[in-house]
């Protein structure tokens, strides 16, 4: 079904079809680190992929990206040494517009379209302070095989929000999803990952309701009353950095989260900056959140250095490019 045929009189009744209607779960297998990155992603993804492997994580990562022009040849090059699968999600979906899977729904497709059963789940700037693996092999992991963040405040999903009448699901007042980190079983959880897979495959519809794909997570779990449990509450330092927590009080990410992404290293007269400058945002706040990155989020030192590994690689590329055009000629 389009999303131009789900109208306010007809979401119930859709919603509770879908859910009526649940497919087999293909053969999923094997525990993996998923990551979606492509275009101005790449850098913050592989200061993530840098971490994770600096700490001693040995999973498989994969990273899913939107188009062949998200994942450029020297991005790729990066990536070769750190055994990263990278994964283009549009052959997967093509009858979704791209500039969809550039944004939100990207990642419960990513998930679906992703051979791994057990999976931890990473935002591209959501950088670890730990070795992340004994997550999935967690008492808590084994217990709900649903495991997830919270967020620092509600937005849609309140008393009076839309989605509870739109879904026939009972407004709990439950905590929300912050997704920039979680953990899924996808097999156990298949009929409530299939309806979040659902709502996002009809964005354009369930999107006026709910703030993106972390709420359709919670619905997806909801709408059969499926077992999960949320972390501790993160903490918020401004609009910088979330950071998450896990169950015995120890700091698991740092995700940054409302001011723009890392950027490729570049010179501003004498000082080097590693943000993207966001076009939403004056140039004083932008200068602001560059500099408060510096004192807020951990371990930004090693960040650097990865930052400056990856524009080496970048470098190198170019450098390349013009020799091999050089020789053509």
């Amino acid at each position: 079904m389009s999303d131009d045929t789900i109208t306010l009189a007809t979401a119930r009744a859709t919603f509770e079809a879908a859910a009526a209607n649940i497919p087999p779960a293909p053969p999923y297998s094997g525990s993996g680190i998923v990551i979606c990155a492509g275009g101005p992603f790449v850098p913050s993804a592989y200061t993530v992929v840098r971490l994770l492997r600096d700490k001693g994580v040995t999973l498989p990562i994969e990273i899913w990206y939107a188009g062949p022009d998200e994942m450029p040849d020297w991005a790729a090059m990066a990536f070769e040494p750190w055994n990263v699968a990278l994964n283009d999600v549009t052959p997967y979906y093509p009858g979704r517009p791209v500039k969809e899977l550039r944004g939100w729904p990207i990642k419960p497709a990513a998930l679906m379209s992703s051979r791994f059963r057990h999976v931890l789940f990473l935002d591209a700037d959501c950088f670890p302070l730990r070795d992340l693996s004994f997550i999935l092999e967690s008492k808590e992991y084994e217990s709900h095989g649903a495991l997830f963040w919270p967020d620092n405040k509600h937005y849609k999903m309140t008393e009076e929000g839309t989605i509870w009448d739109l879904t026939g699901i009972a407004y709990r007042g439950d905590t929300e999803f912050e997704t920039g980190i979680f953990a899924l079983d996808k097999v156990r959880h298949w009929r409530s990952f299939y309806m979040t897979q659902w709502l996002n495959n009809h964005s354009t519809f369930w999107y006026d309701h709910v703030m993106g794909d972390k709420d359709t997570f919670y619905l997806g779990l909801r709408a059969f009353d499926a077992p999960y449990l949320l972390a501790p509450p993160c903490k918020r330092y401004n609009a910088i950095v979330t950071r998450h927590f896990w169950h015995d009080g120890t700091p698991l990410v740092d995700h940054r989260t409302g001011t723009s992404k890392y950027s490729l290293p570049r010179r501003k007269g004498p000082v080097s900056l590693y943000l993207a400058p966001y076009k939403h945002r004056s140039q004083k706040k932008n200068i602001y959140d560059e500099l408060m990155q510096r004192f807020i989020i951990r371990e930004f030192r090693q960040h650097i250095v990865f930052l400056r590994e990856l524009g080496d690689v970048h470098a190198r590329w170019l450098k390349e490019q013009v020799g091999a055009r050089q020789s053509a000629a």
